[in-house]
């Protein structure tokens, strides 16, 4: 292993052309490709998979956080990435690569640049100063890339650090914090659901908790939402919302879900909100050419419909399009397919939990559909298809809007593919 040590600076390009007459080096062609895994596992881990080709050579590298702040690097020649995992293995890569390549590995970001690379020596050490100019891409997007690296080739850490500062200080240079892979990534991710956005202007995310499992006779408790729009190229949470729902004269709230949601009748009497209040944010919130999802979203829709019939305006669910994120799964992994078995299938779970509460179900639901989609980009083939078990059938309230498709235990065909099924 060699370890990497390191200065990056962002500039701009004045300051480019003062760095390139100073430093007048060989120039490289240089084109990256990173990849991950779909769940984006490597990232999570802190290791960076690259393909690089330089001036007709390909080479593959991986590097990883050293505690010290450095990086660890292992490269081989190799223009296959699978045979390459395998190369830098045998070099003494961490084992987690291996580990988590075995779930495939797919090129997620890159970048393209000419690298003006010049050799010198400063006190006792060899540096190595290189200019990059080009592009950084990810998600279909191109951004410009202009940075300068000092680099250590040998000697201490201390020489490095005292040329960089000289090196920033004389020509007004800022510190670069993120890899090249860490923008490039941060792009790819920008603008999410872009398919999905091309046909929504907003997509509302939602997760109910309830009395029992009759959506006709049992009643919600509480009602949470996450509401995407896309603004400015990009995907942001324009409302996050959370209330408890006031519950009819008689209804009550049996032990077993108190003890799963950790709802009381108390909470309910302190903080519950009315359900016509409720009715009518829902119908706001979903005004327009907005797209309703869920996970379970059959579930989910049967009691807020019946909810609205009773205490609002069930017609606002009318003509609006519906994903359930549940039948995506369900083609993605096998059994089970619980919402805590997405969320551990997708490595997630540090970032949300699975509390049975709405509002965190929710949160993990948004999260699950983003890692879903960096895993396959076909949700917007799920919108108003939804699978069931074959094995038990397609019983219960059917939504008219809805095609009802059946699925297995296993992943198998998507069920966009699949023919209709009359139940």
């Amino acid at each position: 292993m060699a370890a990497e040590y390191e200065w990056k600076f962002r500039v701009t390009p004045e300051e480019m052309e003062t760095l390139q007459a100073a430093f007048p080096g060989e120039e490289i062609a240089m084109e990256t490709t990173y990849y991950d895994t779909p769940s984006g596992s490597l990232s999570r881990k802190k290791l960076t998979l690259r393909l690089r080709r330089e001036n007709g050579k390909t080479v593959c590298t991986c590097k990883s956080r050293l505690p010290d702040g450095g990086r660890g690097e292992w490269e081989t020649p190799c223009m296959d990435i699978r045979q390459a995992v395998a190369l830098l293995m045998g070099l003494g890569c961490p084992p987690e690569l291996g580990e988590l390549a075995e779930e495939g590995l797919v090129p997620v970001c890159g970048a393209r640049f000419r690298r003006l690379a010049t050799t010198l020596t400063y006190q006792d050490a060899r540096l190595e100063v290189a200019l990059d100019k080009g592009v950084l891409t990810g998600g279909g997007k191109e951004v410009p890339l202009l940075e300068a690296e000092v680099e250590l080739k040998s000697g201490s850490r201390e020489s490095l650090d005292s040329f960089a500062r000289e090196l920033a200080d004389k020509y007004g240079l800022v510190p670069e914090e993120k890899s090249k892979f860490q923008r490039a990534l941060a792009l790819a991710r920008e603008g999410c659901f872009r398919q999905l956005f091309d046909k929504y202007d907003r997509l509302v995310i939602f997760d109910t908790e309830t009395t029992g499992l009759d959506g006709a006779r049992d009643e919600i408790i509480e009602f949470s939402a996450v509401v995407l729009e896309q603004r400015q190229g990009q995907c942001q949470v324009i409302e996050t919302y959370d209330r408890l729902i006031t519950l009819s004269p008689g209804v009550t709230i049996p032990e077993k879900i108190q003890q799963l949601t950790g709802i009381t009748p108390q909470d309910i009497r302190e903080r519950g909100v009315p359900k016509t209040r409720v009715c009518r944010d829902i119908a706001q919130m979903i005004a327009g050419n907005t797209l309703l999802l869920a996970y379970n979203a059959g579930f989910d829709l049967i009691f807020l419909y019946y909810m609205l019939l009773r205490d609002g305006d069930a017609a606002i669910l009318q003509g609006k399009d519906k994903l359930d994120l549940l039948t995506v799964y369900r083609d993605r992994r096998s059994y089970p397919h619980k919402l805590c078995n997405a969320i551990e299938s997708y490595g997630l779970q540090e970032q949300v939990v699975n509390s049975h509460r709405a509002i965190d179900d929710v949160l993990a639901t948004v999260e699950v559909m983003k890692a879903m989609e960096r895993e396959k980009n076909d949700l917007i083939s799920y919108v108003n298809i939804f699978g069931y078990l074959a094995k038990y059938g397609c019983d219960g309230k059917k939504i008219r809007s809805v095609r009802y498709r059946p699925q297995g235990f296993e992943p198998g065909t998507p069920v966009y593919q699949k023919e209709e099924a009359y139940v």
